[in-house]
């Protein structure tokens, strides 16, 4: 009986790491420009959570990504991350209180590809975007 072949879970962990840090590269570029639209900036911070999230798998580790809204930054040393967003933007964050404090939170991912969860609303000039990362499978979706 002829064998079959295919891709391992750790090679497409390894390919999903590549091209979400290829694509935060290139978000890099457009979050440092005021005039970056909305939509953009949004895509780029779901590449970053699924970014992180990838690191939590490939790791073995819980991974964390924290938001400042009152300065309008996310950062992740696990993942190299930081970011500032334009001043014009409001930045709205909404997660288990146990990870918030005051205007400051993280949402952790775990090995297993869950999450604590939560939600980052995303405003400017009355358009709003929301990344949402689901607590139970950790799947990050732009809406």
């Amino acid at each position: 009986m002829p064998s079959t072949r295919g891709f391992t879970l750790l090679e497409l962990l390894i390919v999903i790491t590549i091209a979400a840090a290829a694509s935060t590269l290139v978000g890099a570029n457009l979050i440092g420009r005021d005039s970056a639209n909305l939509e953009s900036i949004a895509r780029t911070l779901m590449t970053d959570l699924r970014y992180v999230r990838s690191r939590a798998l490939v790791g073995n580790i819980d991974t964390a990504i924290s938001f400042d809204v009152a300065n309008n930054t996310y950062t992740s040393r696990a993942a190299k991350i930081e970011r500032s967003l334009p001043e014009a933007l409001n930045m709205k964050l909404t997660i288990d209180r146990r990870d918030i404090d005051g205007r400051r939170g993280i949402i952790l991912f775990y090995p297993d590809g869950s999450s604590s969860g939560g939600e980052i609303q995303l405003s400017r000039n009355g358009r709003v975007m929301q990344v949402t990362t689901s607590w139970l499978n950790g799947h990050v979706e732009l809406r």
